[in-house]
């Protein structure tokens, strides 16, 4: 099995194929330069909307083993045009050694963002980041005695079979936020815990892709087709589900995207609220935010916000197809807590 190459998911996927056969306004302009390579650099970190950060601090520290590395509040012109309004929010950012999550706290919601109902399942939208520990070290147990309620109808980890060298679960928190634990039972692995991706949803993989391709200036690693499996059933407490699925890496991390060809999910009629209580934004590490913006709007996504100063450095912001939120943020030095330098896959 691939696990160099492959999420513990993708790899229970792919078997199952086989069976089936089927932003502070008080930063500076960045000054660290464009870097050489890439456009996009890894995944700086994935936005929560919160209702209490210090819980939801300890909730990621305790079960998951997350360092804080960064507190400071969040406002600035880009957010609230987004928000439409004025926007201010308390953070913490809480590092793996793969990745980062960033908790935002938000003064006064706005009414849409306070009726706004958790992202279901099958989406569409942000639905999760997934975290990794091995067997002999598991989190799971730690994340349900935090709070975390899991889907699964078992109420615990699902194995595909005996011969898979995994177990996985979604969880869902206080406020309804979606993870995924996918606990895998090999030796000499060189972590205790990890983050591993950060899903998305779509109505229409295809668009979503081709998107995603022409942003990130690469092809996805790995494409699936009309997958089913009852143990996916299961673990997502859904019936007779059927999905195509596609992974991107980033960086440090993967981009995990979904098309749930059944139960398909409702449309949504206008973008989820940046206040509304869940995975609200995706941010990127990138060399030049206003390229990564031009390929964003060339490749059919929406234009949010121009580069501006947020976080010692610049950030752009826009939508992809399915109006998911995504940032474009170049870090003002090396020693940025936002920065991707030193996070490894």
């Amino acid at each position: 099995m691939m696990f160099d190459r492959r999420s513990a998911l993708g790899a229970l996927i792919y078997l199952a194929a086989v069976v089936t056969g089927s932003c502070s306004s008080s930063g500076s302009d960045a000054t660290m330069p464009v870097a050489d390579g890439p456009v996009v650099r890894g995944i700086s970190y994935i936005g929560i909307s919160v209702s209490d950060i210090d819980r939801t601090t300890a909730y990621f520290a305790g079960a998951g083993g997350l360092i804080e590395v960064d507190r400071s509040d969040l406002r600035g012109a880009a957010l609230d045009r987004i928000g439409g309004k004025t926007i201010r929010a308390k953070t913490r950012t809480l590092r793996s050694n793969s990745g980062q999550v960033r908790l935002m706290q938000f003064d006064q919601p706005a009414a849409a963002a306070r009726a706004a109902k958790i992202v279901p399942v099958q989406g569409p939208g942000i639905t999760h980041v997934c975290f990794q520990s091995p067997d002999n070290k598991p989190i799971f147990p730690k994340f349900v005695a935090a709070g975390a309620m899991p889907l699964s109808r078992t109420g615990d980890l699902v194995q595909l079979r005996p011969d898979v060298p995994v177990k996985y679960a979604y969880l869902r928190d206080a406020d309804g936020t979606m993870i995924e634990i996918e606990q895998l039972l090999l030796d000499n692995l060189k972590f205790d815990h990890r983050m591993r991706h950060v899903a998305i949803a779509s109505m229409d993989i295809d668009r979503t892709v081709a998107f995603y391709t022409a942003v990130l200036g690469k092809a996805p690693r790995e494409r699936r087709s009309n997958l089913v499996n009852k143990t996916l059933d299961i673990t997502a407490n859904l019936d007779d589900m059927k999905l195509d699925v596609a992974w991107f890496q980033v960086g440090n991390l993967e981009l995990e995207i979904w098309e749930y060809l059944n139960p398909a999910p409702t449309p949504a009629t206008e973008a989820r609220p940046l206040e509304a209580l869940g995975h609200n934004m995706i941010v990127f590490d990138v060399s030049d935010p206003a390229v990564a913006l031009q390929r964003l709007e060339d490749a059919g996504g929406l234009r949010v916000t121009a580069p501006s100063p947020m976080d010692g450095g610049q950030i752009a912001f826009g939508r992809d197809p399915d109006g998911n939120l995504i940032g474009f943020f170049r870090p003002g030095s090396e020693s940025s807590p936002f920065s991707t330098l030193g996070l490894t896959y």
